[in-house]
């Protein structure tokens, strides 16, 4: 079992902790959602999503910093530990799937604390960093729909082959990019349902770069 599924499955462990003997239905119907989501959840299936912990939070007042993986970070709340900063959640649904047209306008809601500390090892600059959620599956299963996704936006350009959040076409894209020797851009999905796209050299200058991926789970 990888990195990424034990942590899965240790955050699983913790919610159905949160159930103080209900049922796992009765849970589910408590929180507001199905019961086949919760079991998901719970069996490590895949990390809960933003709206899931949203509402699991105003139901049961859980501690996220100690539900979400790694306890690195904080979602919501009043009140910033000390060694945590606020990084901003906007109100831009990045496209694992087929796209969709930007808006980039700043959420007023909600902002997540992550470890200053923490941010600084993975090279993270407090002031560079945005929280987006991942919208469609062609991520999957590195990236999941409603995942949160740590956005580093001081880098405006492909420097290795890793997941940028991308703009082309008028589309907000969250794809793993590859440069070819010839110039050519690949807009890669891990989800093998979705073909890669070929952006041609003289087409790569419509790309702009909002940033590259360097959480979402996990570091990346």
């Amino acid at each position: 079992m990888g990195r990424t599924a034990k942590a899965t499955t240790a955050l699983g462990e913790r919610l159905q902790s949160l159930r103080e003997g209900k049922s796992r239905s009765e849970f589910a119907a408590f929180i507001g959602v199905h019961e086949n989501t919760l079991g998901g959840y719970e069996r490590g299936e895949r990390n809960p999503d933003w709206s899931f912990l949203t509402q699991l939070r105003e139901k049961t007042g859980a501690d996220l910093n100690w539900l979400v993986s790694g306890n690195q970070s904080i979602i919501g709340g009043d009140q910033i530990p000390d060694g945590f900063v606020p990084i901003p959640r906007m109100e831009v649904r990045a496209s694992a799937g087929n796209g969709r047209v930007a808006i980039m306008n700043d959420a007023e809601a909600q902002v997540v604390a992550f470890k200053e500390e923490w941010l600084r090892r993975l090279g993270v600059s407090p002031r560079n960093a945005t929280i987006i959620v991942a919208d469609g599956d062609s991520m999957a299963d590195t990236i999941g729909h409603g995942d949160l996704v740590l956005l580093d936006r001081s880098i405006d350009h492909v420097v290795d082959n890793g997941i940028y959040v991308l703009v082309y076409g008028g589309m907000v894209l969250l794809k793993r990019v590859q440069v070819k020797r010839n110039g050519v851009v690949l807009l890669k999905s891990d989800n093998p349902r979705y073909e890669t796209e070929e952006i041609q050299s003289h087409e790569v200058p419509e790309l702009i770069i909002e940033g590259r991926v360097r959480w979402a789970g996990g570091a990346l």
